[in-house]
């Protein structure tokens, strides 16, 4: 008769401990939010962002992460790092690094001073064409929502 009360109870305290450890998680929010205003068009990953107010969300610090993009309630898109480097904490606020190149901005990099930096990657015509001409560095500050 034991034995049944034993299965049981075991399960229980699993199912408990794993709600315990989970539950926590699926109620927080994003691990950053931050306002920036684009002032030019640019590509970041696969999406072009026409100049304008946007809204950026990451939801954990690493590699993995992801980062979601926003045009007031609309979504515009979902961007995955190539790297994140925890090691990269320069600067006092948080701001998008772009690379202008042949008339096209390419978001480079998202640089989060307390936590570390994203990057991501260039479009392969870019790689290319990194050696043959210099290329020129903005920035764009962004401002946080939390």
């Amino acid at each position: 008769m034991r034995g049944p009360w034993k299965s049981i109870s075991g399960i229980v305290l699993a199912v408990t401990i794993a709600f315990t450890v989970i539950a926590p998680r699926l109620q927080a929010g994003p691990a950053a939010q931050d306002k920036f205003v684009l002032p030019f068009d640019a590509q970041w990953g696969k999406t072009t962002l026409p100049a304008g107010v946007y809204t950026l969300s990451v939801d954990r610090f690493s590699s993995n992460g992801t980062i979601r993009i926003a045009r007031g309630q609309q979504g515009v898109g979902i961007m995955l790092p190539q790297l994140f480097d925890y090691t990269q904490k320069r600067g006092k606020n948080p701001e998008l690094i772009c690379v202008r190149h042949n008339g096209v901005v390419t978001v480079r990099a998202l640089r989060l001073p307390q936590v570390g930096t994203f990057y991501f990657p260039l479009p392969k015509e870019l790689k290319v064409l990194m050696a043959q001409q210099p290329q020129m560095i903005e920035t764009v500050s962004l401002e946080a929502t939390d």
